[in-house]
């Protein structure tokens, strides 16, 4: 693993500004024993998965090809005229030292994307947390920072911006000032926007710079100048409030919001900072960390879903950036649930300042980002991972254990894909040309059973000699089996039963297995798995990069279970 750098405030320090006046309703309820229940020394801290969710690894770091940019960070998504947008910061290794640049990509079903392209020139545009707003005129913007040198920057240092249309084939127009620099610069800047002689556009971002709780996801309320909430101001808080000694200039940052069913708008940030705001953000509730939202330094997203209902999604630690998990509510308010959306924990593959591993700094496509031009019955959530590479997850609604479907987890060089068939059957194809990381389907059963019967048919192509694995998992994700699949093509049939603790294999009607004892002894089965393997120990930068891929198709795919 690369070796990162990364600072924190003192976990005594988060621990101490967890208020709620005494006797006054939270802004934010999170219910349920799942927060109780965390193991950080499980990937998945050994919480249940949200049923359904597919991982797809949009962009993947190397050194080994390509231009060796290894920092990617500060995600952001958007929808317009069908497809999926994804933008995100880039550097060469360290966060905002040096040259970088903003990326972006484009798809149209989530799972294919477009390869990255600069969303502004190289050189010019830092991140500002959030890159697409939709005017109410039909006008796509994207915005990024104007960076005036390649100097490491600080996000108080941020406050020109800059901004071009997405026009409706998704090429884009001419690069504006939105915001301009309040100093001299020897730099050459664009020209202001309200020079530009599109009038149409003018107006788009006229709306983009009067809608202050947009602009407010920017840290510190900077782009707001004067008309900024007035809890940045420390001054504003009560003597007595326990975090004002040690957030003076850390409240504020990475902010996201939603309209909850009552209409009241919702601001989330880091550290689990909650406020409520019923005249659109012109005035806020003051500051609190609910005690149940227990959220550190990696951020909070909050939105309303495809079904009417809530989501948030996060990291459910005061210091750790793993797993990412969802809760969800019906009016904003009150939350419960916890799923995991991403429960792999990949190894950090390259060093770097600030970096920390998991995957972390969530977003969606919010209310502001979007033309609604997709029905999709589904959370689009967009991540990073370690700072490094650039994942996006499908949510399917609801998220809770009502959902059925594969889970998968898609890196770029061992894709996943599964795909119903006309007989009630499954079909997944695995691949894996990934020499650090694997590919992973697993299907959770409707209920915990004590019995298990699968078949299913396998072709493999291993040039290395890699096999499949199948694996059966109780509660926690406890394993109770994994079997190393051999053979070019072979018909499988695996039965098991948790209470007698065996199983039994047949391979092409030969029974190869019988009453074995099972590796592990669970009280029910929860999950099927199908993995290409295990990670590496190590994994030397120098090599990291596609190798010829194994592929294994499993078809004809059918599961009972009973308890």
């Amino acid at each position: 693993m690369g070796m990162a750098i990364m600072i924190r405030l003192p976990l005594a320090l988060l621990l101490l500004t967890v208020s709620v006046a005494p006797g006054a309703e939270p802004p934010l309820v999170i219910t349920g024993d799942e927060q109780k229940r965390v193991d950080f020394t499980l990937p998945d801290a050994g919480l249940p998965p949200a049923p359904g969710v597919a991982n797809v690894q949009v962009f993947r770091a190397t050194r080994g090809d390509g231009d060796g940019w290894t920092y990617h960070h500060h995600v952001d998504m958007g929808c317009w005229k069908g497809r999926l947008y994804l933008a995100w910061d880039s550097c060469k290794k360290d966060e905002d030292a040096g040259e970088s640049r903003e990326l972006y990509a484009t798809s149209s079903d989530g799972f294919m994307w477009s390869e990255p392209k600069e969303l502004f020139p190289q050189g010019l545009s830092t991140h500002l947390r959030m890159f697409f707003f939709h005017a109410s005129n039909g006008r796509m913007l994207a915005i990024a920072g104007l960076r005036l040198s390649n100097d490491p920057l600080t996000e108080r240092q941020k406050g020109p911006v800059i901004v071009r249309e997405i026009k409706d084939d998704h090429s884009l127009g001419d690069v504006f000032l939105l915001r301009a620099p309040t100093e001299e610069t020897k730099r050459d800047v664009p020209p202001m926007f309200d020079d530009a002689p599109d009038k149409g556009f003018v107006e788009a971002c006229n709306q983009l710079l009067a809608n202050k709780p947009f602009l407010e996801q920017s840290d510190y309320g900077l782009l707001l100048g004067d008309r900024r909430m007035k809890w940045h101001d420390s001054g504003a808080w009560p003597a007595d409030e326990p975090s004002r000694p040690h957030f003076k200039d850390r409240f504020g940052k990475a902010m996201s919001f939603y309209h909850r069913k009552d209409g009241a708008l919702v601001a989330l940030m880091k550290w689990g900072w909650v406020m409520v705001s019923r005249d659109e953000g012109e005035t806020w509730s003051a500051p609190v960390r609910p005690p149940t939202l227990v959220a550190g330094m990696a951020k909070t997203w909050g939105q309303r879903t495809a079904d009417g209902r809530y989501l948030l999604a996060y990291n459910p630690s005061l210091a750790e950036r793993f797993p990412l998990v969802a809760v969800t509510g019906d009016d904003g308010i009150t939350f419960g649930g916890m799923r995991v959306i991403h429960g792999e924990l990949p190894p950090m593959r390259y060093s770097g300042l600030y970096k920390g591993i998991g995957p972390q700094y969530v977003r969606g496509i919010s209310e502001w980002s979007s033309d609604g031009s997709r029905d999709d019955a589904a959370t689009w959530l967009a991540y990073s991972m370690s700072k490094e590479d650039i994942w996006v997850s499908r949510v399917p609604m609801p998220a809770e254990d009502g959902a059925t479907g594969w889970n998968t987890y898609s890196p770029k060089w061992a894709p996943v894909t599964t795909a119903p068939e006309a007989d009630g059957s499954t079909t997944i194809v695995l691949e894996d040309g990934d020499p650090a990381d694997y590919a992973r389907a697993f299907r959770v059963l409707d209920d915990p059973a004590r019995t298990i019967d699968v078949t299913f048919a396998l072709d493999s192509e291993s040039p290395g000699g890699e096999h499949l694995h199948l694996q059966l998992e109780g509660s926690r994700g406890r394993r109770a089996l994994t079997l190393p699949l051999a053979g070019k093509s072979a018909r499988i049939r695996l039965t098991a039963d948790a209470e007698r603790g065996q199983y039994s294999l047949w391979d092409d009607d030969r029974i190869v297995a019988e009453a074995k004892p099972l590796g592990q002894t669970v009280e029910r089965f929860e999950r099927i798995v199908f993995t290409t393997g295990q990670r590496p120990a190590t994994h030397a930068p120098e090599q990291d990069r596609p190798v010829r891929p194994a592929r294994f198709r499993v078809t004809g795919l059918k599961l009972t279970s009973a308890d």
